[in-house]
């Protein structure tokens, strides 16, 4: 897309000048606040995913808020995604319902990108509120999910099943006298079976949804009707009484398996407060056999009001229970993170779910039978820990305070010093203010309010190794679970003693998903209290790899077993397989070493650099000499991971990489060039680390770029 740099208007892409002042138009990824398409002017960016981006913006004739999903530019000109993308505007419309989100309008933008246009929402998603409180109360988990189920009522007799329900796609706001008023979001995937039905968009035996909620008829990517989606409300449910997943695979395949074959605890197991008559509805609602289920959302809605009479309730009294949870007293789940006391946060409806790095920017799969590629509609956002989820819009770190070296509030005095870019600090030869702005600029995306970028900031920090970001991912321990993992992880390989009292103290404000994470960690880091956590978790199929791997760095072989049997049962070449490998490597294992040495000779680049990564972490100096001759050879695709390989045991011929890598037109290049200027703690090159953190268009760069200088 074009837009003009003067007035603002959108312009097709072949246009260098706007025609209607003459000012140049810049190509653009995203819109600018200003920019303008049709009757909207674009006030920001709220998110953005694999298929495109989600704007607030405002409608100028109306000054109606909304939010403007719009396509990229590359899947605009394939029509059956246009036409897939067009369906979400489109099933909405044919439903009509109070509780689902409302589309205002749809169109082209001179570049070619199509775009819909949605009501602007203002609260939290089920997640985010399943997450603060723990298990639902009776009286606010009925007047919720009856109100889903009545949504999805009006859907199914439009025969339309939406496909991909589950607690991010279902938004909480306050309307009217109901604190928590439900609209369902995300019909991207839904399926149109009757008026208006497109043919040919699912491929026979294609699997789409997201794997924790998914059916066993989707699973196995059968046909499906009305009855998955009931499915997925049972699993839901199951979710807000027992705050777990009833299936905590590692993995889709094992996830899938358990969704076949498995039975979860009953819910009264785990939360006997619940009625009868409840966990009756959750367990008919997740009958395997598709026969014995539940056969309807309107039978799901009379198994709801059985529970209330069971309960001795009607709609005055929850009304009134309703209200009082919502104020300022409403319970907070003890396990849980802290909780943002901040305003309710805006998120827009269909927004990328779960955060995610940067460079690849696809994030939905694409399932048949197995995972084989990278789909093109919300597909799988399937997150580490389920029993301890990170909600679609993580709630917001507090915002660090202070430089990264010391963790003070102190900024260098001087002219106009807090404005200062990190490019400006450059030229200004001072090296204080130059550090003070790389590492404000890391703490503001850690004090973000977008998951994405939070994580982006601990991946950059992660990358450069360096003990001086310490302070910054004692921050990120505040956050979301997914970033608590990622600093935990961070923070275990920068091998920090006086980081264990920060990740002991995070480990207790944590569910059982992310608490295995932070005590593998705290083993790495030489706490031996957590080898017992780590050991219980071995049973856990869903957190054993965690835990064999973290055993097996401090030479504990109790894990060799779950170890070998994933290396055996995983194809190679996979993470898993390499991971599960590498520990076994390190506890002696000569099968895994012969394994990872045959993969060195692999014709596929990305697995044979894999393979000399895992071997080289375990002093192998084979990999090591195969590393190096592979760095030096312009002609080899995967020269950059070869070169970050090498600056990890700190050789430092990786740098011979790095000048072609700073001027890659390659995201993933740029990273790991500047991962290698900050791990080898070089400042040959920070004019251009320099001119990267302020300048680059991508914002993983800048992070990592901001790091490196650090």
């Amino acid at each position: 897309m074009r837009v003009c740099t003067q007035c603002k208007s959108l312009l097709s892409d072949e246009v260098a000048t706007c025609p209607a002042d003459g000012a140049a138009a810049d190509l653009v990824e995203t819109l600018p606040p200003g920019a303008q398409l049709g009757s909207y002017k674009i006030d920001k960016l709220l998110g953005e995913g694999g298929m495109g981006f989600v704007y607030e913006a405002t409608h100028q004739g109306l000054g109606r808020r909304c939010a403007i999903k719009i396509l990229r530019s590359e899947l605009s000109r394939q029509g059956h995604v246009v036409t897939r993308f067009l369906q979400e505007a489109k099933a909405v419309n044919v439903i009509d319902h109070p509780n689902i989100i409302n589309v205002y309008d749809y169109g082209e933008a001179p570049g070619g990108n199509v775009f819909f246009v949605m009501e602007y929402l203002e609260g939290e998603t089920l997640d985010d509120l399943m997450m603060k409180r723990g298990p639902l109360p009776l009286t606010l988990l009925l007047p919720l999910f009856t109100q889903i189920a009545k949504a999805l009522a009006a859907a199914h007799a439009k025969q339309i099943v939406h496909r991909d329900l589950k607690p991010p796609n279902v938004f909480v706001i306050a309307r009217e006298d109901n604190p928590f008023f439900i609209k369902l979001l995300d019909f991207g995937i839904a399926q149109l079976r009757g008026e208006g039905e497109v043919k040919g968009l699912t491929v026979a035996g294609t699997v789409m949804g997201t794997p924790d909620y998914m059916s066993p008829e989707q699973v196995s990517g059968l046909a499906i009707d009305a009855r998955t989606d009931v499915w997925a409300m049972g699993v839901m449910m199951y979710q807000a009484v027992t705050h777990r997943m009833p299936f905590q695979g590692e993995g889709f395949l094992q996830l899938a398996a358990q969704i076949l074959q498995d039975s979860p605890p009953p819910p009264r197991q785990l939360n006997p407060s619940i009625p009868v008559e409840l966990e009756k509805l959750i367990t008919s609602c997740m009958e395997r056999n598709v026969a014995d289920r539940c056969q309807s959302i309107t039978e799901l809605l009379a198994g709801l009001e059985r529970v209330k009479r069971a309960a001795k309730l009607d709609d005055g009294n929850i009304l009134v229970e309703v209200k009082a949870l919502a104020g300022p007293s409403a319970p907070v789940a003890p396990s849980l993170r802290k909780v943002s006391t901040s305003p309710p946060r805006v998120v827009s409806p269909s927004a990328p779910s779960h955060s995610a790095p940067a460079p690849t920017r696809n994030t939905g799969l694409l399932i048949a039978g197995a995972v084989i590629g990278v789909g093109l509609i919300g597909g799988v956002a399937y997150m580490l820990g389920r029993g301890d989820k990170a909600p679609a819009q993580a709630t917001t770190a507090p915002a660090p305070t202070g430089s990264a070296a010391t963790g003070s509030d102190t900024t260098p005095a001087g002219s106009g010093s807090a404005g200062m870019s990190i490019k400006e600090a450059f030229a200004s030869n001072d090296l204080v203010m130059l550090r003070a702005r790389a590492g404000a600029t890391l703490r503001e995306a850690i004090g973000s309010k977008t998951p994405q970028e939070q994580g982006q900031a601990v991946d950059a920090i992660a990358a450069v190794r360096d003990g001086k970001t310490a302070p910054l991912l004692y921050h990120a321990l505040d956050g979301s679970p997914e970033l608590r993992v990622k600093a935990a992880r961070a923070l275990a390989a920068l091998a920090l003693p006086e980081s264990a009292a920060k990740l002991r103290a995070a480990l207790a404000q944590s569910g059982d998903k992310v608490k295995v994470e932070l005590a593998a960690a705290l083993v790495r880091l030489g706490d031996n209290d957590a080898v017992a956590i780590l050991k219980r978790s071995l049973s856990d199929p869903g957190m054993r790899l965690v835990a064999a791997t973290a055993l097996a760095e401090i030479g504990d072989k109790s894990g060799q077993p779950a170890l070998t049997e994933i290396f055996d049962a995983t194809p190679p070449g996979r993470e898993q397989w390499l991971r599960a490998a590498q520990a076994l490597v390190k506890l002696g294992d000569a099968k895994a070493r012969k394994a990872l040495e045959a993969e060195l000779a692999q014709p596929d680049p990305l697995r044979a650099a894999a393979a000399a990564e895992t071997l080289v972490a375990a002093g192998d100096e084979k990999a090591k000499n195969y590393l190096v001759r592979v760095a030096a050879d312009p002609e080899y695709v995967q020269r950059g991971r070869a070169s970050a390989a090498l600056a990890r045991i700190r050789d430092p011929r990786a740098l011979e990489w790095v000048p072609t890598g700073l001027k890659s037109a390659d995201v993933d290049e740029r990273v790991l060039a500047l991962s290698i200027c900050g791990l080898l703690d070089t400042t040959n090159h920070d004019r251009e680390l320099a001119a990267l953190a302020t300048d680059d268009p991508d914002r993983s760069v800048r992070l990592t770029a901001a790091a490196a200088l650090l």
